[in-house]
């Protein structure tokens, strides 16, 4: 059982996974949506992109500096805190912000995703009516 940051990561990996699923079906073709209900889904995933952007704020507020004192443990948990809140070494595949950041671009490319099946399908409608002219 995972919990904590090892959960979160595993969800937003989840998430990527999805949305590279989603990406692959678009461009190959095989979800072609009706543009009212496109928009209608990626209106979604753009509000749920718009909560993370309010989580993130939110989580930067977590790092604080200098408020568990000056003595060396107190030293080393607010480190060890604030490295779980900004990943190590500002690594940007670990810590709550970078997690964050990702969940948030994962769910912005998925509403374009389906943006872009409509697209197709507008795309096809387009091509099928000049067809029919040139008949």
């Amino acid at each position: 059982m995972t919990t904590g940051m090892e959960g979160l990561a595993q969800g937003a990996s989840a998430l990527a996974g999805q949305s590279a699923g989603l990406r692959a079906a678009v461009d190959n073709g095989q979800l072609v949506m009706d543009p009212e209900r496109a928009e209608a889904v990626a209106k979604v995933y753009e509000d749920k992109a718009k909560d993370f952007v309010g989580f993130y704020r939110d989580a930067q507020r977590l790092i604080r500096n200098g408020v568990y004192g000056e003595c060396f443990i107190g030293r080393d948990l607010e480190r060890k805190f604030n490295e779980k809140v900004r990943g190590p070494g500002g690594s940007s595949e670990a810590g709550l912000l970078p997690i964050l950041r990702k969940m948030e671009q994962t769910l912005r490319d998925m509403a374009q995703a389906y943006r872009d099946s409509a697209r197709e399908m507008q795309n096809t409608d387009d091509e099928n009516a000049r067809n029919l002219r040139k008949d």
